[in-house]
């Protein structure tokens, strides 16, 4: 896969690599600063609130960000995404106090605090978006850095001197919202205006539509990994809850790679489908899952010295896990090639295809995890997670292969259209 990278190739995924793994560094950072400082309890009511959030993010982002990559004939524009993100934001800004105040009252001031500065960080995702589909990595590469800095700066300042958990997270909205009104400023600099009102109405009601279907799937993507943490906090508690949520941390670092790759390739993707080329596709796409798949083994690296690393990454309480751990990498391997197979639909525009199979994967976790966790606790939780995730792959592969099958390579496609037939 890095063979293949060259040029401008490379580059963007340098720059998309850095600045996601800062921004992945930083969240670790700060979950490892609250469990030095506030305890793993901390770290479990942190985890737990970021259960609830994480889905509702995901949902009303509306999977914007991919479609306006992948809408390479720009037929609605930055305009019409950018409306429909704001639209999507303050429903969930909304809904994410309304939980905090009426379920969640001894600690609504974390809901808020996580809630805003996801608020803004939706906002600065889809300026990304604009970037990333101008193939200008570099430029979202660079912003993720400057936020990640700012996170870890300010949030090591706030535990430092703050001794309420929840003041101190103040800090992350605040790092949030600086980085939101630099990335305004390099939109003006890059397109010459900050004109990206649309007033539309057929088109934003297209577009809320559509993005309300696909933004179902996300919900379910992003509730799959949470399942297990809500299970966990209702029969073991909060301590076990935030030593599996430690643990799970790495993975979501260690998505940093994946990431970096998926985001790179998802444009050569979409236009390679879009001309017909059904044999550079297809080429990319075994590139990147042999890549992700060494990726994802090189973690088992780590469980032989987990004794000696985890206690210094966090504290006393994560050691003697190896079993434990070993089940939560083996997940994470599907759950890395998942990532990459959920690509290579988003390349296919098969949007809406998304929500039956994540549908059936959210029932089959809770299936899973009312059965594993309610016996075996945090183990019955990493099983759960191993289970769901090779479920996952499975569930994938099965609408990539027919829609592949329609898929006609070049030739055909130059006598006849459409290349692919649409979800």
């Amino acid at each position: 896969m890095i063979k293949a990278l060259k040029g401008s190739s490379f580059k963007n995924y340098s720059y998309s690599f850095v600045g996601n793994f800062l921004s992945s560094f930083s969240q670790w950072v700060i979950f490892s600063l609250i469990a030095k400082k506030y305890g793993t309890g901390s770290m479990g009511v942190f985890s737990l609130a970021q259960a609830w959030i994480l889905p509702l993010f995901a949902f009303f982002t509306f999977q914007l960000r991919n479609m306006h990559v992948s809408d390479q004939e720009d037929q609605y524009g930055l305009p019409v995404m950018f409306t429909t993100r704001i639209i999507g934001d303050a429903l969930f800004l909304l809904i994410v106090i309304f939980i905090g105040l009426f379920f969640y009252q001894s600690s609504v001031g974390i809901f808020v605090s996580l809630g805003v500065a996801k608020f803004f960080e939706m906002i600065s995702d889809i300026i990304h978006a604009e970037f990333q589909k101008q193939k200008k990595h570099f430029i979202y590469g660079r912003r993720l850095t400057v936020r990640s800095i700012l996170s870890i700066a300010l949030a090591a300042l706030s535990f430092q001197f703050i001794q309420s958990f929840e003041l101190a997270l103040l800090s992350l909205p605040l790092a949030y919202f600086i980085s939101l009104v630099m990335d305004f400023y390099y939109l003006k600099k890059e397109i010459g205006h900050l004109d990206i009102f649309s007033g539309n109405k057929t088109l934003l009601r297209q577009m809320l539509i559509t993005g309300g279907i696909t933004g179902l799937s996300l919900l379910l993507v992003y509730l799959l990994p949470n399942i297990p943490r809500f299970l966990l906090e209702k029969y073991a508690g909060s301590h076990e809850l935030g030593l599996f949520a430690g643990y799970f941390y790495l993975i979501i670092f260690s998505r940093i790679f994946i990431q970096s790759i998926v985001q790179n390739s998802l444009p050569s993707l979409a236009a390679y489908l879009s001309k017909g080329e059904k044999g550079k596709f297809m080429r990319l796409v075994r590139k990147e899952l042999l890549f992700v798949l060494v990726l994802g083994l090189m973690q088992f690296i780590l469980v032989p010295i987990s004794d000696f690393v985890f206690p210094l990454l966090y504290n006393k309480d994560f050691t003697g896990n190896k079993t434990l751990l070993t089940i939560i990498f083996a997940g994470s391997v599907f759950s890395f090639l998942a990532f990459s197979l959920n690509n290579v639909l988003n390349a296919m525009k098969y949007f809406r295809m998304q929500f039956p199979v994540y549908l059936a994967l959210v029932l089959f976790c809770l299936g899973c995890g009312y059965l594993l966790i309610s016996r075996s606790g945090v183990e019955g939780a990493a099983y759960t997670f191993l289970l769901t995730s090779i479920m996952q792959c499975i569930l994938l592969l099965i609408p990539i292969y027919f829609g592949l099958k329609r898929t006609r390579p070049v030739k055909e496609a130059a006598i006849k259209e459409p290349v692919l037939v649409e979800q």
